[in-house]
């Protein structure tokens, strides 16, 4: 008989990690937290005299939100590479088509 708190490698081993973090659902807790927190401060930061710098900081929290809810809700903390690899293209288009955007309006 298997230990059921050893976790074996490879995809099966994944989806129970996986299945047992769910079920606890100590991962979402901790993640409604995070995100409480990132909103409090960034709405903080909104009161701030930030100058030039508000834009980039209000963008920091947005992509730590972001990344918080990719990985917890997403569950791409236990995909395979594959697909993390996929979500981390994904992202770098849009960043990719914000700066070309970005840089357009800047010229005219």
């Amino acid at each position: 008989m298997t230990d059921p708190t050893t976790v074996s490698k490879g995809p099966r081993g994944r989806e129970a990690a996986a299945s047992r973090e769910a079920e606890s659902g100590r991962a979402y807790v901790f993640a409604w937290l995070a995100l409480l927190v990132l909103t409090a401060l960034s709405f903080g930061a909104h009161y701030l005299e930030l100058g030039a710098l508000a834009t980039p900081v209000s963008l920091g929290f947005a992509s730590l939100k972001a990344a918080v809810v990719a990985l917890v809700f997403m569950h791409l903390k236990s995909e395979s590479v594959s697909v993390r690899t996929v979500a981390a293209l994904n992202v770098a288009w849009v960043v990719l088509i914000s700066v070309g955007i970005a840089l357009d309006v800047a010229a005219h």
